[in-house]
């Protein structure tokens, strides 16, 4: 099992996600052992992904994959056992993604907490582009996302296929930055931290949010290419006889709002008949009374949630969605998301809304 997120929420609810399965595993035997990644660390400049190896057995934990590289390599690392000589039955893959209106709200208003909950925003520079190995994520990402061959439904419109983010996409989030990072009088020397104190609350958004697209590329890229890959093996091994490979994207937003529901998704995803229906609705419905005791209780567990904190999110969501610069890639982005969670949740809708209504 390897599990793929993009923001704090994300790597909070990755812990909270293995401990609940291998503390379902115990019955059957000794607990997966848990593996992490470093994506940017570990990244390989020749294939431009990130080196892992999943064995079996195990559970990895990777914050932000960076997936770059061709279909087929990308299916290879995920399907390949370490070593050689051994087979592999296949892996699953809990792609954990969050709406990129929420996402980046939420983590405008996390940061900018008094006293903010994390000290890089005292001495990062927001508007300056990362480095992935040699290449800067726009190089990366671009080619992907000009042309994603998939189709995407925007703002009622019919399926089609159409880019989600091009190049001067990337260029016109920079400059929107570099606008409003140290120019206004008397904050030429400001940290960010400070900008996003200080600011009209609309320019605050639109400055952390640069600094947070790389998260929200990332998660673009990844939906396409494990979408790519899910079907590239479906195609190849239609037979699941040399090893398969499941993929199961998972809203945060639902687990913040359908806890219980959520919970009994990524049971039966991962267990399938090794629990009983009856043992994953009540592990499910255990689970939601307790996320939402914790909740109401401001539990240091849920210290990266800021649902219900703050009292401007609706207002700046409809910001965002109308802003020129953020509006249009996002809303493709949350096209994207809304297409492929569609997809997957085909089949399984009503029995979970009888079973948690």
């Amino acid at each position: 099992v390897n599990y793929h997120d993009h923001d704090k929420s994300g790597h909070a609810l990755s812990d909270i996600l293995v401990k609940h399965i291998n503390s379902n595993l115990n019955q059957f035997g000794r607990p997966l052992k848990r593996m992490k990644v470093q994506p940017r660390r570990d990244f390989n400049s020749r294939t431009k992904c990130s080196d892992m190896s999943f064995a079996p057995g195990t559970i990895t934990v990777i914050g932000g994959p960076e997936l770059h590289c061709s279909t087929k390599h990308l299916r290879d690392i995920l399907l390949s056992h370490p070593d050689p000589k051994q087979p592999k039955w296949g892996v699953k893959v809990i792609h954990l993604v969050r709406n990129p209106f929420t996402m980046a709200v939420s983590n405008y208003n996390y940061h900018k907490q008094d006293p903010t909950p994390e000290l890089f925003v005292n001495r990062k520079n927001p508007c300056d582009a990362s480095k992935v190995g040699r290449y800067t994520l726009k190089d990366l990402a671009a080619p992907l996302l000009t042309q994603p061959k998939l189709k995407i439904r925007v703002q009622g419109q019919l399926p089609k296929v159409q880019s989600i983010m091009k190049r001067e996409d990337f260029n016109n989030i920079a400059h929107d930055c570099s606008s409003l990072y140290q120019t206004k009088p008397g904050m030429e020397n400001a940290t960010f931290y400070d900008h996003l104190r200080a600011l009209d609350p609309t320019e605050g958004l639109r400055m952390a949010t640069a600094d947070k697209m790389d998260n929200i590329v990332l998660m673009a890229v990844d939906l396409i290419q494990l979408k790519r890959v899910r079907e590239l093996v479906k195609a190849s091994n239609p037979n699941h006889i040399n090893g398969d490979m499941e993929v199961k994207t998972i809203s945060i937003d639902d687990f913040i709002h359908q806890p219980g529901s959520s919970m009994y998704q990524l049971y039966d995803f991962v267990f399938k008949d090794l629990l009983s229906e009856e043992t994953k609705i009540t592990r499910s419905k255990t689970y939601e009374q307790s996320y939402l005791r914790e909740r109401e209780s401001h539990h240091p567990v849920n210290k990266h949630i800021t649902y219900g904190k703050f009292d401007n999110t609706a207002a700046l969501i409809e910001y965002l969605r109308g802003e020129p610069v953020f509006g249009p890639p996002l809303t493709k982005i949350e096209a994207l998301l809304d297409e492929i969670l569609y997809e997957e949740s085909v089949g399984m809708e009503r029995m979970i809304a009888g079973t948690f209504s």
